[in-house]
Order: structure tokens, then C-alpha cells, then sequence
């Protein structure tokens, strides 16, 4: 669909036209790196709206466009996710029902049952199942309050979605300890590398927040600095800024005036992409997370995790994480406790048996 790289969003000269809101919609989705389904290699960077027209019929199109452009799906990360399950369910559309487009109504509860078995078959994690499973329930939902078709219903039911355990720590963020993260700054460089992990950890914020902040964010209110950041589902939120990283920042702007607030050391703004590659390095540099690739996310769980610590009170971690649920929240603080409280209770059981295995064991040496 040639039109959806016809002209960048600066041309536009008709405020408030169909055309604008189009453009508007392909820039807010961004652009994204397809793999090839059979060399698994990654292609050039294409707009997600150009990939959607050439996967989904006309109509599906079209009510794809309003539903992810519409306040059901308000935020800018959610929709870029949807439109790359979208694709992923034209693949399965293509595959398992011949379907050359994706239309609603293509996935059946049968295609539903094989692709889920073949999920499980390949290990895929269950929450990663259910968000796509998802994707299907929620388009099915706005089709049918948009067509005003009763008929229209979602292809999946709750004996489809797998049953994840929500205190299951195998899949759970890990998060850095304060002298790992501290020799993660250590590891730096530049400036620039720096202030990726302390940003991201001083807000305990979400990547792509951070990555849409430019130096026009950063201004003084009575007197304080403070960065006026834009957080998932589009709600502003104002942070005084600690006079520290206020130095670093400094550090970083030098005499700019206008741009992105985070650059690589080539000067060009960062994504969530390069944002990862950086702290990957960093955290392979300082020795932590052995075998795992350090991410954003940790960054954020290692902040929300050490309020805990300090004793900061659920409800003020909610808020300065802006949570919508407080149970996202105690997902973070249960994991910290229930350590606690499995060695309290693993401790006390000592008590019971430890007069009767002093013949099995060793003396320890007291040097």
C-alpha cells in the first residue's frame, strides 16, 4: 500500500482530514523490522500500517485502523503490540486455514485448539499465549460493537487460555541488587550510556516513556526542574528531578536545544531497540545477570523492588510506578517477601531436627 509511505506526517496540510488521521495512525504505530518466516533473518524496517494492509482484507483493515487509532486501545505500546499479533494471526490464517488475508471470522476455535497445542509443543510461556489469544477477544469485541453485529464472537474461550500461576518466579523479571546496578554505571562510558540506566531506574519508567522525552520535557517550575513525561495510555506526569541527574542531563544536552533526551554516542535518538542493545553491553561489562540479557524492564522491576525495601508503603509504589491495579504492583513485592518469608519458615524448621543430624554431619571448623 504505496500510500502509507507517501508523505511524512510535516506535509500534511489538512488539519482535522481523514488523510491526517491516517498518517497519524502510521507514525503512532511506528515502524517495525519483519522477520523472514523461513531464514528467521530480520528485513528493513517497515511501517506496521504498510504490513497490515498487505496482510489483512479491505474491511478488516479499515476496522483494524479505527479500533487500534480509538481509546480501546489507549496505549501507544499496546497498539504497536496488537499490530504485530495482528500479523502474526495472518501468518496462522494463511497457514492452518488458507486464508491469503486475515479477515474476522478467519481464526476458528479449530485453528485456535491446533495453534495452541503447537504453542505448548514448542514451549512457548503461557502469558505469551494467552496475550495473543487475547488480541483475537478484543478485536472480536470492537467489531461487533462496531458493526452493531451480534453475531460476531470471539473464536476463543476460557478453555483455550492457559492456566498461569501467578506466584511462578520462572518467568518473573529478575531484578539487579543495589552494587549490580551501581556497576552497571560503572561500566559506562560516556554520559550518554549512563544516563540510559539512570533514567530508566530514577523513574522507574517504561522504555519507550523515556524514549520520547526530549529536552523540551525538562523545565523549571518554581524553581525545581522537573520532566514532563508522557506515561503509558498517554497521561502526563510531572517528576522533580533529583539535582544529580539534573548534572548528568546537563552532561548529556551540552548545547542542545531541541531533541530526544536519550542519544547513542553517534548522536542519533534512541528506540526501545538500541535502548536494549546498550544495557545488554553494559550489564555483560559489569558481570551481572550471568546468561541473561540485562533489559529496561529489570531496570524498572530493580527500582519498584528496592522502594520495597526502603519500606515504602504499596499504595506510594502504585502511584510512582502508575499502576493501574495495585496486584501488578504487589507482583513485584510478593516475590521479595515470599524469599523472605520461605527462609524464615526453612530457618525455624531447623529448630525441630537439628540435635538429631549432628552425627551425619561434619564438625565445622572454627578457624
Amino acid at each position: 500500500m504505496s500510500a502509507v509511505n507517501a508523505r511524512p506526517r510535516a506535509e500534511l496540510a489538512a488539519p482535522g482530514s481523514a488523510e491526517e488521521a491516517f498518517y497519524w495512525l502510521r507514525d503512532t504505530l511506528g515502524t517495525v523490522a519483519p522477520r523472514d518466516p523461513r531464514t528467521r533473518r530480520l528485513g528493513p524496517r517497515r511501517y506496521r500500517l504498510e504490513l497490515l494492509a498487505e496482510c489483512l482484507d479491505r474491511d478488516t483493515f479499515v476496522l483494524v485502523s479505527s479500533w487500534l487509532g480509538s481509546e480501546a486501545v489507549p496505549a501507544v505500546t499496546s497498539k504497536r503490540a496488537y499490530a504485530d499479533d495482528l500479523r502474526l494471526w495472518a501468518g496462522v490464517a494463511r497457514e492452518l486455514g488458507g486464508h491469503e488475508r486475515l479477515f474476522v471470522g478467519a481464526i476458528t476455535p479449530g485453528i485456535i485448539e491446533t495453534w495452541t497445542k503447537t504453542q505448548k509443543a514448542q514451549n512457548k510461556a503461557g502469558r505469551t499465549i494467552n496475550r495473543r489469544l487475547s488480541v483475537l477477544t478484543a478485536l472480536s469485541e470492537y467489531a461487533r460493537w462496531k458493526t452493531k453485529d451480534e453475531s460476531v464472537v470471539s473464536p476463543v474461550t476460557k478453555h483455550d487460555r492457559i492456566k498461569v500461576d501467578p506466584r511462578d518466579e520462572t518467568t518473573a523479571t529478575p531484578i539487579l541488587e543495589v552494587p549490580e546496578f551501581q556497576a552497571v554505571i560503572n561500566a559506562a562510558d560516556t554520559p550518554q550510556q549512563a544516563l540510559v540506566p539512570v533514567l530508566l531506574y530514577t523513574l522507574a519508567g517504561r522504555v519507550t516513556e523515556c524514549c520520547i522525552a526530549e529536552i523540551g520535557d525538562v523545565k523549571t517550575l518554581n524553581g525545581e526542574r522537573v520532566l514532563d513525561l508522557r506515561r503509558k495510555g498517554n497521561k502526563g506526569r510531572i517528576f522533580p528531578l533529583p539535582g544529580r541527574l539534573c548534572d548528568l542531563i546537563d552532561a548529556v544536552v551540552e548545547d542542545r536545544t531541541s531533541g530526544a533526551l536519550l542519544l547513542d554516542d553517534d548522536g542519533k535518538e534512541m528506540d526501545r531497540h538500541s535502548v536494549d542493545r546498550l544495557l545488554t553491553r553494559l550489564g555483560r561489562q559489569a558481570g551481572v545477570m550471568p546468561g541473561r540479557d540485562l533489559t529496561p524492564h529489570v531496570m524498572r522491576a530493580s527500582k519498584l523492588t528496592h522502594m520495597h525495601d526502603a519500606g515504602t508503603r504499596v499504595e506510594e509504589i502504585q502511584e510512582f510506578a502508575d499502576h493501574a491495579a495495585v496486584t501488578t504492583t504487589l507482583g513485584y513485592i510478593r516475590r521479595r517477601d515470599g524469599g523472605a518469608l520461605k527462609a524464615k519458615h526453612a530457618a525455624a524448621a531447623v529448630a525441630v531436627y537439628d540435635h538429631l543430624v549432628d552425627r551425619f554431619i561434619s564438625p565445622r571448623s572454627t578457624l
